[in-house]
This record gives C-alpha cells, structure tokens and sequence, in this order.
C-alpha cells in the first residue's frame, strides 16, 4: 500500500520523532481532472527540520517522495515540526 511505501521511505531518510499519513483520495474522485492516484495529508514531526524554514521542509519531504509524485500520489498536504514546535501547538 502507498501509506506504508512512502512512511518507511521517510524514515529511513529522517529522524521521526512522529508520522501520520492520512489517505483522502475517495474525496476526490469526482473532480474533473483527476486522473487516480493518492491524494495524501502527512504530518511529519521530526529535529531534522530545525533551522529550515518551510519551503525547505517541504523540499526536502519532496526529494525523498519524487519517484511517487505523478505516478502513486496525485497531490500532497505536509505539516512538518521540529519536536518543540509539535509540542506547542
């Protein structure tokens, strides 16, 4: 399955303290212009993010995801934290 696929994907490049991924693509299957695959909201908590701002955050989940986009994954939500951030909210 593309959940499990993509979450040991992200582990093994990062230092999880948390990971959630939620598959939402049954609410997009009658839009006009989706053509399949995963629509997919990932909350990711993790030190590796410190001192990078979101942009960079979400590059980096992008680079370790590239071969599914297009293909498995159709469209990504991302939430990245450090620890202490994920603890503040």
């Amino acid at each position: 399955m593309i959940k499990e696929k993509i979450q040991k994907l992200i582990e093994r490049e990062l230092n999880i303290s948390y990971f959630e991924i939620k598959d939402t693509s049954s609410q997009h299957t009658n839009h006009a212009n989706y053509k399949g695959g995963s629509h997919l909201r990932m909350k990711i908590v993790s030190d590796d993010f410190k001192n990078k701002s979101l942009l960079k955050r979400h590059q980096l989940i992008y680079s370790i995801i590239s071969n599914f986009i297009q293909k498995e994954i159709h469209a990504v939500i991302l939430k990245t934290y450090t620890k202490e951030e994920f603890e503040n909210l």
